[in-house]
């Protein structure tokens, strides 16, 4: 009996090591597969803020199927632990990796220059300089007053603003832009405030304009010439707003004449029509050959006190179907020479309707503008007249032709005569 019992013991024994062995080897091999599963990682572990990047492009090698990867939030700055779970004849292994989320790219500004000048007691305006403030990844950056601006703020643009437009000197604005990641970027506008020019006329006058009794001087400015200046002048006595000295205007459709020629031409018979009529003319330009700028133009009316000033032109337009003439006058909210707005009024409305009569063009009426230098600098009552359009065939034709020129100026004329009857 007791031998019976140490022979089941000893089986039990037997059938127990086995059964451990068993689980033994079977761990150990599991362990050897499981240790011998590899993942390789670059040396990417920088990633640019808002830069999309894919968790492959992390991984080298590895002897595995990738069963599991997390992928870097490129929106969040800072450093990111990645997890990665491989799998080999079954078995996973899980790997970690670290990488730095990095914003390196700071705001752009754009001005759309970076130095200027204003005129003494103008108005300082930082908007028409700044062309575009953005991040490269957030966009568009928000404008916050500088004394509004806390430590640690972020996403806004400020600038530092001490111009005073009554203390003549150079100012340097600087312009600060602070990204969501607190990159900075600085840019310096400086803008001249120059010294008052008290050798100006004025122009704050309201004063309506009075014509001397029986004066019959009459300045006539055939427009452009045969070749432009686009150097720039002042639209207005002490604006800082500049345009081209002079342009060289547009050209006939059909004929193929300079706009500075048919205005010329038809300039000198209109001196010519005055002359007969007891007037004296001046004309700021007798041939094509000239280079008189728009502001010296009116400079002529001023100094010899005319008692109009006619600034003869043709009009253009992209619609080769659009006809007729108008005239132009300084409006009545002037900033350079208000008290000349009935007066100029007044013979735009008497010349129009006298030339419309005279040559059978359409009437397009008077229109009203502040931007025409030959205007504004004027100190005596001054219009512009587009006599008709160039690039309509007919009309063009028309101005083109001597006969009917010799009708323009006698229009003209009539309107001149109403005017200072």
């Amino acid at each position: 009996m007791k031998k019976k019992v140490i022979g089941i013991v000893s089986g039990i024994v037997v059938v127990c090591l086995c059964i451990g062995g068993y689980f033994y080897f079977d761990y150990q091999h599991q362990q050897k597969i499981i240790d011998s599963i590899s993942l390789e990682f670059n040396d990417m572990n920088q990633v640019e803020y808002g830069q999309a990047v894919s968790a492959e492009n992390f991984i080298k090698s590895t002897n595995g199927e990738i069963q599991y990867q997390e992928t870097v939030d490129e929106m969040k700055v800072g450093k990111q632990t990645l997890k990665f779970i491989v799998k080999k004849e079954g078995y996973t292994k899980e790997f970690t990796y670290e990488c730095m989320v990095k914003d390196t790219k700071a705001p752009v500004i754009i001005l759309t220059k970076t130095k200027d000048q204003i005129k003494y007691g103008g108005k300082f305006d930082i908007t028409k300089y700044i062309k575009s403030i953005k991040d490269p990844v957030d966009g568009d950056l928000t404008y916050k007053k500088e004394n509004e601006v806390k430590e640690g703020d972020s996403n806004y643009y400020t600038y530092h603003n001490d111009i005073d437009t009554k203390k003549p000197k150079d100012y340097k604005i600087n312009i600060i832009a602070v990204d969501k990641n607190q990159n900075k970027t600085e840019k310096t506008l400086t803008i001249t405030v120059l010294k008052e020019d008290k050798s100006q006329p004025t122009t704050s006058s309201t004063t309506p304009y009075v014509s001397k009794p029986n004066n019959k001087v009459i300045v006539i400015n055939p427009g452009h010439q045969a070749r432009g200046n686009n150097a720039k002048e002042a639209i207005g006595p002490g604006s800082s707003k500049t345009k081209a000295k002079v342009t060289t205007g547009a050209t006939g459709v059909s004929s193929h004449k300079t706009e500075s020629q048919i205005n010329l031409e038809i300039g000198l018979k209109l001196k010519s029509e005055l002359q007969a009529r007891g007037y004296t003319v001046v004309m700021t330009r007798t041939s094509q050959n000239v280079n008189v700028s728009n502001q010296q133009r009116a400079q002529v009316g001023n100094q010899n006190n005319a008692a109009a000033v006619i600034h003869l032109h043709c009009d253009s337009s992209d619609d080769s179907r659009v006809t007729g003439a108008h005239t132009i006058a300084i409006a009545k909210n002037n900033p350079y020479c208000p008290q000349l707005y009935e007066a100029s009024s007044s013979l735009a409305q008497k010349v129009i309707q006298s030339y419309c009569q005279a040559t059978g063009i359409r009437n397009r009426g008077v229109s009203y503008r502040n931007d025409l230098t030959g205007l504004n600098w004027s100190q005596v009552p001054a219009i512009y007249i587009e006599m008709g359009f160039l690039s309509h065939s007919r009309e063009d034709q028309s101005l083109a032709s001597s006969s009917f020129q010799q009708k323009c100026a006698q229009g003209i004329a009539n309107g001149i005569d109403q005017y200072l009857r």
